[in-house]
């Protein structure tokens, strides 16, 4: 790899949750840069051909933690970006910049369902960390779907806020090929499977809630197609497309 391009950061911790799915800490060795909960950063690695690899990230960690940038990421199979990642260790550099996006929590006092897939899953976890380090709370209801029981990243630690009572959290986790999970005794389903059900038990609609979704586009998709038929007006639908059809990252 060329050592001219002038990398501003460095992989700083890597929690593997599975195989291709990471946690992924960075650090920045310039001024670091403020952000707000939801917001993603751009990660860049040199290619094979010395030309920046660069992808958009949404980060997981609290807006009020700078010393450490926090990402969930899946490897993707011919991905441009993250089969450079994968390659990498901690300690090793890396381009970060930011922040951008305007996937932020609405000041409307209305309760907030979060609709995630995957690692869609990174935006909601800041915003709540970010409620969490300030003392705030909100009545969230999140709603995750993954293919796998070991694709849910944090549901320990989600599943103890609710438990706890700690912060105002309903948690329902959701996985769409049980069969590879015999234990697993939970909902089953693509997320948006199980979106009217859980909006009735609940209690949510669109005299009280917003719904933010965060993931692939055709959940995206299928649930707005839902909420819209239930009443929720554009602006209560907040989504955040994970990427674009077709794009690898």
């Amino acid at each position: 790899m060329s050592e001219e391009y002038p990398y501003n950061g460095r992989l700083s911790r890597w929690e593997e949750i599975a195989p291709g799915l990471a946690i992924v800490g960075v650090q920045s060795t310039d001024q670091p840069f403020p952000f707000e909960a939801g917001q993603y950063a751009t990660l860049g690695l040199l290619g094979p051909e010395g030309k920046l690899v660069q992808r958009p990230m949404s980060v997981s960690s609290s807006s009020d933690r700078l010393d450490e940038y926090e990402f969930f990421i899946r490897l993707v199979e011919g991905g441009a970006f993250t089969t450079l990642l994968w390659e990498r260790k901690v300690g090793d550099a890396i381009n970060i910049k930011g922040p951008k996006g305007r996937f932020l929590l609405q000041d409307d006092e209305r309760r907030c369902l979060f609709v995630a897939s995957g690692t869609g899953l990174a935006p909601f976890m800041s915003m709540i960390e970010t409620l969490r380090d300030r003392g705030q709370t909100r009545q969230i209801t999140l709603l995750h779907g993954a293919s796998y029981d070991h694709d849910l990243a944090w549901r320990e630690h989600l599943t103890a806020l609710e438990e706890t009572g700690e912060f105002p959290l309903r948690y329902v986790a959701t996985i769409s090929r049980p069969q590879a999970s015999p234990s697993w005794n939970g909902c089953t389903g693509r997320v948006e499977t199980i979106l009217e059900s859980q909006l009735e038990a609940h209690d949510l609609d669109a005299s009280n809630a917003t719904l933010y979704l965060c993931g692939n586009p055709e959940m995206i998709t299928a649930v707005d197609e839902i909420a819209t038929r239930r009443g929720f007006a554009p602006e209560q639908i907040r989504k955040e497309l994970y990427w674009p059809k077709g794009r690898e990252h």
